[in-house]
């Protein structure tokens, strides 16, 4: 959550959703464009540390992506990797104030060999994160992720990724552990807090939970800064 300052303190959330202060919810689809969009009626207890936001749901799945005259293209791959859910982006607003459907900017990201490349500002440059940096020594999400030098990323950028392997080296002589292994899914590359800079929303999914992280510049494009993590339901 944005207000003045990045927070995921899970009893702030919890309260913002059952006072209504997030009316609607804008959900995106593969192609980083409004799939449909989802109006808050209350809270629900699901088990999580949080409360979520309960309520009705109109438009495709966040899977989908506009294939042009009113059809849409469903993505196997973020079906497989989500379960079919997605991106969700609503505004923060007085309780009493009509729900409003957010305007957002969004870009993609590509694998570029064992990189994340990313135009964070804007500028036409792309910053390049090592995938060998996303995870700190005890398997978690890094608290800075810094770029690496590089001439440019040979990959087409798409608003969502999925699937990307984050495999620990094995120690000499050893087989590499299944259970170190954390796969990757790029959720979305989107300006949540109106800055001109965008923010990558990840997924990490670990051998028994689902870690929910945002990355975002504070100040140069070539370092970002872990801003919120949330975990979901268990797998």
């Amino acid at each position: 959550m944005r207000t003045v300052r990045w927070t995921d303190n899970a009893t702030e959330v919890s309260e913002v959703v059952e006072r209504g202060s997030v009316p609607r919810w804008s959900v995106l689809g593969t192609d980083g464009k409004q799939a449909g969009w989802f109006d808050t009626l209350g809270a629900a207890d699901v088990g999580l540390p949080q409360s979520v936001a309960a309520g009705t749901y109109v438009g495709a799945s966040p899977c989908t992506a506009d294939a042009g005259n009113g059809q849409r293209t469903e993505e196997p791959a973020c079906v497989g990797a989500t379960e079919g859910c997605g991106l969700a982006v609503g505004e923060l607003t007085r309780p009493d104030d009509p729900p409003s459907t957010p305007q957002l900017a969004t870009t993609g990201a590509c694998l570029s060999g064992d990189n994340i490349a990313v135009d964070v500002d804007g500028d036409r440059v792309i910053e390049s994160f090592p995938l060998a940096s996303l995870l700190d020594g005890i398997r978690g999400p890094s608290q800075e992720w810094s770029a690496a030098p590089t001439a440019g990323a040979a990959c087409t950028p798409k608003f969502k990724l999925f699937d990307i392997k984050l495999v620990r080296p094995p120690e000499p002589g050893k087989q590499v552990d299944p259970k170190s292994l954390v796969v990757l899914d790029v959720l979305g590359v989107v300006d949540l807090d109106g800055d001109a800079r965008k923010e990558l929303v990840l997924a990490l999914r670990f051998a028994t939970v689902r870690t929910v992280v945002i990355y975002a510049a504070a100040g140069s494009p070539q370092r970002l800064e872990l801003v919120a993590e949330g975990q979901s339901l268990p797998r």
